[in-house]
C-alpha cells in the first residue's frame, strides 16, 4: 500500500468486513509506525447501543486505537485525523442512515453525494490509508417506494463512488476477501 490509499470493504452482516479491515489497518500502522484511528458512525440512541459502543472502544484500546465518534458531520473528523494516520471508517451505511434520521426528509439525501466526495478527497490527501467499511444493501428486501427506495438508491451511488475513488475494493464473503479492484498483498 502507498500513502493516501483508500480501500473500500463491503459485505453483508457478519461477513467479517470490519474485523478484516481492522486487522489490515493494525498491520499497516505497525509496519509504518502510524497512528491507528477508528472513525465510528454508531449512535448511542439506547442503552444497548451505548454499551456496544463502550465495549468496542474497550476492545480497540488494547491495540491503541484513537476513536473518533462522528456519526454525521464528517468534516469535523478531518481536524481530528492526523497526517499519515491509518483510519478505519465504520460505516458508510450507518452514516447515511444517521443523515437520513437527522434531517427526516429525502431532500437531504440528494446533497450528501457531493459532500461525501469532497470529504473523501480531503481525507485521501491527509491519511496513509483509509479503510471504508460498508454494508451491502441488496441483501435486504428491495422497496420501490418512498424514503426506503431513495435510501437504497443513494447507498448504491455512495458504494459506486467509494469504489471509484478507491485504490482497492474488496467484497467480503464469509470472512474471505474477494478483490474486486486493484491488488491486495497480505
Amino acid at each position: 500500500m502507498e500513502a493516501g490509499r483508500i480501500i473500500t470493504v463491503i459485505g453483508g452482516v457478519r461477513s467479517g468486513k470490519t474485523t478484516w479491515a481492522e486487522k489490515a489497518a493494525i498491520r499497516r500502522a505497525r509496519e509504518k509506525n502510524r497512528r491507528l484511528v477508528y472513525l465510528a458512525s454508531g449512535v448511542g440512541v439506547d442503552a444497548e447501543m451505548k454499551n456496544r459502543i463502550e465495549r468496542h472502544q474497550r476492545d480497540r484500546s488494547k491495540d491503541h486505537w484513537i476513536t473518533i465518534e462522528q456519526p454525521v458531520n464528517l468534516t469535523e473528523a478531518i481536524d481530528a485525523i492526523h497526517t499519515n494516520d491509518v483510519v478505519v471508517w465504520d460505516c458508510l451505511t450507518t452514516w447515511l442512515t444517521n443523515e437520513l434520521i437527522r434531517h427526516e426528509n429525502k431532500s437531504r439525501l440528494f446533497s450528501v453525494m457531493d459532500e461525501w466526495t469532497e470529504w473523501a478527497a480531503c481525507v485521501k490527501q491527509k491519511v496513509d490509508t483509509l479503510f471504508i467499511v460498508s454494508n451491502e444493501v441488496l441483501m435486504e428486501p428491495v422497496f420501490t417506494e418512498g424514503l426506503t427506495a431513495v435510501y437504497q438508491k443513494k447507498i448504491g451511488e455512495l458504494h459506486q463512488a467509494a469504489v471509484s475513488i478507491s485504490d482497492i475494493a474488496i467484497e467480503m464473503e464469509a470472512g474471505l476477501p474477494l478483490i474486486r479492484k486493484g491488488e491486495w498483498k497480505d
